[in-house]
């Protein structure tokens, strides 16, 4: 199976031009450059990826991998994170209202946590660098590809990747091309996105690449209280990439980008009315029925009472250093990141003011290097060696309370919260060409990982004493510390069985970094570190291209084993129940996937991909239990220390379709010599997904199927292009969480929908220019 090896700079849109034919399938694995993305041939279809940190042919790596081109992302209007799970049936997105507890799920494994001290199972990598915090404001604007890695991927992506990796990489300067692109799209709901690319040369060893987007939408979720309307877009943001090339051995490629977000952020209804009399007396006021239709809110204070919110900034700089040294290629990865929030949330959820602080100002930095050397291709003995050094500072000035006790008197707690990160890695790999059609490669990785926390709970200047005991947290000023040492590891045995078929298997070893149980708030009786997170991994594949190349056929069989997961669960025990992070003591998930691709004529693109996931708890007892329920023999709640909990093991895991599958086809036709016909549509299902660890059954989003689809002209040869689309053709209503309600203090639940549970039109118009 044929393979190229290159730099991942200007030298990899090189490889992608030069590679027998490099073609722009449409949908699901199909990679391009810029100016071979409009191509639609047939057969010898090529998919660059660089999922083992060099450049190679999908198909010759023996990993199970989605990757989805910028050409298809264009296509499926993909807007924002969530709408990956649309074509990547082993990927799903946990939404939560706090920005980095919002993450991937990938085999029905993922970490959604309020705690800002702990990090995803998934993780993200953002034109090379890794991200300690999930960003998505500027994560689908002008992009290359994004690769979504399934399996445990620290080896060679960095730090904390148990449950495997989303790569996303952008489109990278053009030596010698003047080039420029702008799209508009005006869609239902106030929809209107705006992005515009610009590529300069400058002589002819430097080129510059700017960016800029900005989206908006109006909200879906009605405030009768205020006339308002929430969980709208509204974001902009820049990227600018410098690359400087003075030899053919020498690339340096520079990348700043900054995104604001003041979006609305999550607010939540109300799916079922608990026990608060006082929140039932404003629904009745005001005409609201909770249930699983119900878009309205009596909100007072929609974003809180801490100044500024809601804000969400995001900004960083990079640095990628490509060198050949003899015959050896060094690479260096240096980036600075800064994320700032401002977030705050109406946490009584009625006009009075007596919850209306929760939430504050956190402020996260990151500084991480890489340095790599590797190996020429095409030897019998091919390596890559690595160090890695990670470190981050996350400040959180938490405030929670408000006139709880007396209507002019404030009861606030305020948390300070000091959390930092180090972690140091050394890291390689080896791959031994034991025969023209044997492979076996194998890779370790030591890592060093050091935490520390300051944390001050107080109550402010002021306002009543004893506010920390009212949010269960105990007064002063704490301190914690870990650290931990490990060694991951991969082997891989490879064997080609037909001149473009491959049959693989590999184990592994993989690992994520310890964290803490909150960011601030500590409950008496409750371990504050949370341990490492471990796994076994084994999958068996097979990667396969037949009918002249016009099809491919990938799939894979896996079996993971986590010790010390870390999962949050709502705990009922503290006054009032709060959400925390803790150790589950066992999980296991195991299933197939598969993807097949066809190009049966010139023009047609033809996809279907599925996951089947079995993903359950093994060890995880002392759970509290479902909101709504008490103690009783029959279901399994039972008192502990006075209490409630329940024994989860082998619950399914929460987030986690048993199964999920995506059909995508799409058409280019030609209907005169200066215009194409375009048509593209996709369907995704999948089956009942739990959101709750402990099996509440009153969480639980049923199955449910999208359909979207879009038709559009491209005029003189693809410079000019008008789509209009509809996402949700059949109005198929659905949520993206349900959790137990925090202000309604028994029995009540929230639900977060998404602006896509309703039917969506709208018209994109790009235009794209080049030399």
């Amino acid at each position: 199976m044929k393979r190229c090896y290159l730099r991942q700079s200007a030298a990899m849109a090189a490889c992608l031009l030069a590679t027998n034919g490099v073609y722009g399938q449409a949908f699901a694995q199909s990679i391009s450059s810029t100016n071979a993305q409009q191509t639609s041939q047939r057969g010898n279809a090529e998919i660059i990826v660089t999922a083992r940190k060099r450049v190679e042919n999908i198909q010759d790596v023996s990993e199970s991998i989605t990757a989805i081109s910028g050409a298809s992302i264009e296509t499926l209007q993909i807007a924002q994170a969530t709408d990956l799970t649309r074509v990547a049936p082993a990927l799903t997105f946990r939404d939560n209202p706090i920005p980095t507890s919002s993450g991937f799920v990938i085999r029905g494994i993922g970490t959604s946590t309020f705690s800002s001290t702990v990090e995803q199972s998934v993780s993200t990598v953002f034109d090379g660098v890794v991200l300690g915090q999930p960003q998505s404001a500027a994560a689908f604007v002008d992009i290359q590809r994004v690769e979504v890695l399934e399996g445990p991927q620290g080896l060679l992506f960095g730090k904390n990747a148990s449950a495997g990796l989303v790569n996303i990489v952008t489109n990278s300067p053009r030596l010698g091309e003047l080039g420029a692109n702008m799209s508009v799209t005006v869609g239902t709901d106030g929809e209107l996105r705006n992005s515009g690319m610009l590529n300069l040369p400058v002589g002819d060893t430097l080129a510059l690449r700017l960016v800029a987007f900005r989206n908006r939408t109006d909200g879906f979720v009605n405030n009768l209280y205020r006339h308002e309307r929430y969980n709208g877009e509204n974001n902009y943001g820049f990227r600018g990439k410098l690359l400087y090339s003075p030899a053919e051995s020498v690339n340096l490629l520079i990348s700043a980008d900054y995104a604001k977000d003041t979006s609305s952020g999550v607010i939540a209804t109300s799916r079922k009315l608990g026990a608060n009399a006082n929140l039932a007396n404003y629904f009745e006021q005001y005409d609201i029925v909770a249930g699983p239709n119900n878009r309205d809110t009596v909100l007072g204070s929609p974003h809180g009472m801490y100044e500024g919110a809601p804000l969400r900034i995001y900004k960083g700089i990079s640095g990628q250093l490509d060198i050949d040294v003899g015959e050896l290629s060094l690479t260096s990865i240096t980036a600075l990141r800064q994320n700032k929030y401002i977030l705050d949330f109406d946490a009584d959820q009625t006009p009075l003011p007596r919850f209306d602080y929760n939430g504050g100002r956190y402020k996260f930095k990151q500084f991480t290097q890489e340095l790599r050397l590797a190996s020429p291709a095409d030897q019998s003995v091919e390596w890559l060696a690595g160090l890695y050094y990670y470190r981050s500072v996350n400040d959180v000035n938490f405030w929670s309370g408000g006139y709880l006790v007396a209507p002019t008197k404030l009861s606030v707690a305020v948390i300070d919260t000091d959390f930092r990160s180090r972690s140091y890695a050394a890291f390689g790999s080896v791959t031994w060409n034991l025969a023209d059609s044997t492979r076996l490669r194998a890779g370790g990785r030591y890592t060093r990982d050091e935490i520390y926390a300051r944390r001050n709970a107080y109550d402010l200047e002021g306002s009543i004493p004893g506010s920390s005991a009212i949010i269960g947290s105990v007064a002063g000023d704490t301190t914690e510390r870990g650290k931990t040492n490990n060694f991951s590891w991969k082997i891989t045995a490879e064997q080609d069985f037909a001149s473009n078929s491959m049959l693989y298997a590999s184990a592994a070893r993989g690992y994520k970094g310890p964290g803490l149980a909150s960011s601030g708030v500590v409950t008496p009786g409750v371990e504050q570190l949370i341990r490492p997170e471990k796994v076994w991994a084994f999958d068996i594949g097979v990667k396969t291209s037949f009918w002249d190349n016009r099809a491919t056929f990938n799939a894979a069989l896996f079996y993971e084993d986590f010790t010390d997961f870390q999962t949050q669960i709502y705990d009922t025990s503290t006054n009032p129940p709060g959400f925390r992070t803790t150790n589950a003591g066992g999980l296991k998930t195991k299933g197939v996937q598969g993807q097949l691709n066809l190009r049966p004529a010139d023009g047609l693109s033809l996809g279907a991909n599925a996951a089947y996931v079995d993903a359950t708890y093994q060890d995880l007892d002392g759970i509290s239990c479902p909101y709504a329920w008490s103690v009783s023999l029959t279901n399994g709640c039972r008192l502990v220390s006075g209490r409630p909990v329940i024994d989860v093991s082998g619950n399914r895991m929460s987030n986690s379709p048993e199964f999920k599958f995506n059909l995508n086809a799409s058409y280019e036709v030609a209907v005169s010599n200066s215009a194409d016909l375009l048509l593209a549509a996709d369907y995704s299902w999948r089956s009942d997904e739990q959101f709750s660890s402990n099996g509440d059954p009153l969480t639980i989003q049923p199955a449910y199927g999208i359909f979207n689809g879009s038709i559009g002209l491209g005029l003189d040869k693809g410079k000019w292009e008008v789509r209009a689309y509809v996402r949700n053709l059949f109005d198929k209503k659905y949520v993206n969480l349900i959790s137990a309600n925090a202000a309604d203090t028994s029995g009540g639940y929230s639900q977060y929908f998404s602006r896509y549970t309703d039917r969506q039109f709208g018209v994109t118009m790009r235009m794209r220019l080049h030399d």
